[in-house]
This record gives structure tokens, C-alpha cells and sequence, in this order.
């Protein structure tokens, strides 16, 4: 009898254990942080972030696309939500993070150095009754003190779902939906533009042939190296491509990361290896194309803005 009776108690337990698994919220679809209602604390405000999530569990991936003090900033962060240690860079930063449930809350750990600090970050993700609403508090500490923020986002229509069967990947496109096209004549806005240290050309115009997953770019630009034209080949499937502009060989893996295009090239300057990140950002309404870039190189890392019109 004894033993019946045991059995029958850690079944109960595995049966409320595994429905308490399967009520756990799903984070997937595209968020959009509603400003006014945050509250960024003592910190400088978004202009504008959407996420858009894939949830799978225990793996959970967050695509970001956010308008902030530091300009336009986009990257991913992948993580699972068992308590296992993942390493992400946003913004070209090392961030180690855990990710655990507490309750029906994702409470996400995670730790990074910026500028010479260590801060640490504890955010607990909050789904609402109706799953409409993502509300993440954030608690920070650092050198400098400690500070809170609350972040609102809300479920936009026609985001991704969550998908009985549906792979990540799947999920992924459907939160995505279609994939900006960049075709077009585009010219450059050299005062609007941030090009760094280094000089950035006085004129520069592209001519983009976008049929994914070819993309054709022929430039045309005028600058202290005189007058150069060259012509890139790509695609934006994560395969490698490889051009020669100037005499140089320049080898390209592009992919889209929510709706932007990133490209990642590696290329040889005068003996140096040079690695350039490109996130490619065209606006709601089509007419200005926005190329972030993030340079490293044996001499440093650097940042350039370029903001491409329409013609």
C-alpha cells in the first residue's frame, strides 16, 4: 500500500509540474515599446524600438531595432530560459546573461563592461492576462549607482504567433513578413551623414538592383582619393561573396536580422586586416536608406552613419 501511495504522489507532482511548464507564457511576435507610457529613469529615452521574438522553448531569440541617444542601434540576443549562460554582443559589447523563470516572469541576469564599468542588468519580463502587453522592468547597477526602468511594449497585428509545430525559423519569417526590397538610385547625404575620423567622400551615388536574394550595388563617388566606380555583388543568404572595388578583395556575408540587412565584410588595407559590420535601414516610407557601420581594425574600432536619398 505504502508504495501505491507513493507512486500516486509523484505522479500528482510530475502532472502539476508539467502543466505548470506548459502554462508558461510564449514571448513570440513584434513588439513595439509605447514611449509615453515607459519610463526610462534617470537614463535618456528611446525615440522609437521594436523587438520581434521568436520563443521556442527553452529557446528564446530577440531581434532588436532601437532609435536611441547613441543613434540607430540593431542586434540580437539569443538566449534559452533554463538558467544556462549565453554570450551576446549588442552594440559590439560582450554581455554574458542567464534567463530563468520565476513564477510566470522570465527573469533575465545579465552582466557587461561599458566604458571600463562593470554593470550588471536584472530585467523581469511580465506578460499580460491577454498577451497584448510586455511590460520588462529593468534594474541596473554600476560604479555610478543603481537605477530602474520600465519598458511597455505592445503587441502589434500581424506579428508572429506562436505555432504549434511551426519551426524557429518559420516563425521568424512570419514575424518579420516581407523583406524590405533596396532598389532604386540613391544619393548620398553628405551633412547628414557621420562618417568618423576618417574623411568621407564629397559626392556618392548608388545604384541598387535588389532581387532577393541577389543585390547589385554600383557606385559612383567623388573624394580626397579622386573619383572611383565599382560594382558589388551579394546575396543576402548567408552565403560569401567576394569583389575586387579599387584593386582590393573584399569578401561579404549578408543576412537579415528582423527587417534590416546586415552585412558583414573582411578586407585588407595596406597590410591590415579590416572588419566592417553594415546594417542596412530603410525608413517606413521607403525614401531614405540609412547604412550604420561599424569598422575594426588593428588601429581601433570606429563608427560611420550614411544617410542615402532616394532619387
Amino acid at each position: 500500500m505504502r508504495s501505491k501511495v507513493i507512486f500516486t504522489v509523484v505522479a500528482v507532482v510530475a502532472s502539476v509540474a508539467s502543466l505548470a511548464a506548459q502554462s508558461k507564457p510564449n514571448f513570440t511576435g513584434t513588439w513595439k515599446l509605447n514611449v509615453a507610457k515607459s519610463d526610462f529613469g534617470v537614463l535618456p529615452p528611446s525615440n522609437g524600438r521594436t523587438d520581434v521574438i521568436d520563443h521556442q522553448e527553452p529557446n528564446l531569440t530577440d531581434s532588436v531595432s532601437d532609435d536611441g541617444a547613441q543613434g540607430q542601434q540593431n542586434y540580437t540576443l539569443s538566449m534559452t530560459t533554463d538558467g544556462k549562460e549565453a554570450i551576446n554582443k549588442p552594440g559590439g559589447l560582450d554581455m554574458k546573461s542567464t534567463a530563468a523563470w520565476d513564477a510566470n516572469n522570465l527573469v533575465v541576469n545579465a552582466k557587461l563592461q561599458f566604458q571600463g564599468s562593470d554593470v550588471s542588468i536584472k530585467t523581469n519580463w511580465a506578460l499580460s492576462d491577454d498577451g497584448k502587453t510586455l511590460t520588462e522592468n529593468v534594474h541596473l547597477e554600476s560604479p555610478m549607482g543603481e537605477t530602474d526602468q520600465k519598458m511597455i511594449f505592445e503587441k502589434q497585428e500581424g506579428g508572429a504567433t506562436a505555432v504549434a509545430g511551426m519551426k524557429p525559423a518559420a516563425v521568424a519569417a512570419s514575424a518579420s513578413g516581407a523583406k524590405p526590397n533596396y532598389s532604386g538610385t540613391w544619393k548620398l547625404n553628405v551633412s547628414k551623414s557621420d562618417f568618423g575620423p576618417i574623411p568621407g567622400p564629397d559626392t556618392r551615388t548608388d545604384v541598387i538592383e535588389h532581387n532577393d536574394p541577389t543585390l547589385k550595388v554600383s557606385t559612383a563617388q567623388e573624394g580626397a582619393q579622386g573619383k572611383q566606380e565599382y560594382t558589388l555583388k551579394m546575396t543576402t543568404d548567408g552565403k560569401e561573396a567576394t569583389n575586387t572595388p579599387g584593386g582590393l578583395e573584399v569578401k561579404s556575408i549578408g543576412g537579415w536580422e528582423a527587417n534590416n540587412l546586415v552585412m558583414n565584410i573582411k578586407l585588407r588595407v595596406q597590410d591590415n586586416d579590416v572588419a566592417v559590420k553594415a546594417t542596412w535601414l530603410l525608413s517606413d516610407d521607403g525614401k531614405i536608406l540609412t547604412q550604420n557601420q561599424h569598422l575594426s581594425t588593428a588601429m581601433g574600432e570606429l563608427d560611420q552613419k550614411m544617410v542615402f536619398e532616394k532619387q
